[in-house]
């Protein structure tokens, strides 16, 4: 019984040193690992955002449940907002979960020069809930696009895209 009960503090101790360690905005994870960044663009002209969206499904490869999706839209707008990309320059992070990973991006194209907003989390959730719409998971994923932007989301297998 004392080996239990010390097995047991011991346990709740190191627990509660990682809870701590965490970053609140982070806590609690459900991915492995996440890494990204930034890529940025020489060209520095700014632009109005303007123009229809569009939306580009992949509905082939690998599907994700929308609640982990949710969770790696919410950290990646968290990260990116306030970033300012240049045409050509990309804000991207990949999540794992192991046997699944999502590549998230915001780029920007057509000459424009945009700072990410809160925009981020509508746009990103655009493929993930406007395609696969026969229920809540087995999102494929894909990406919209309009004049200055382009916006993914992206589950793989095992680091891959597909």
């Amino acid at each position: 019984m004392k080996f239990f009960t010390s097995t047991t503090l011991l346990f709740t101790a190191i627990n509660a040193v990682i809870a701590a360690t965490i970053p609140k905005h982070l806590s609690p994870t459900p991915w492995i690992t996440a890494e990204g960044g930034f890529v940025e663009s020489a060209n520095s002209t700014l632009e109005r955002r303007t123009g229809t969206e569009v939306t580009t499904c992949y509905n082939i490869g690998t599907a994700m449940d929308r609640a982990p999706a949710i969770s790696t839209i919410d950290d990646f707008c968290t990260r990116a907002i306030g970033q300012t990309l240049k045409d050509g320059s990309s804000f991207e992070f990949r999540y794992d979960y192991g046997t699944v990973t999502a590549l998230l991006s915001a780029q920007a194209i057509n000459g424009c020069t945009f700072t990410i907003d809160g925009n981020c989390n509508r746009l990103l959730r655009v493929p993930l809930d406007g395609c696969n719409t026969n229920g809540e998971n087995g999102k494929q994923g894909g990406y919209v696009t309009d004049i200055c932007g382009q916006w993914r989301f992206d589950p793989g297998s095992n680091g891959n895209d597909f």
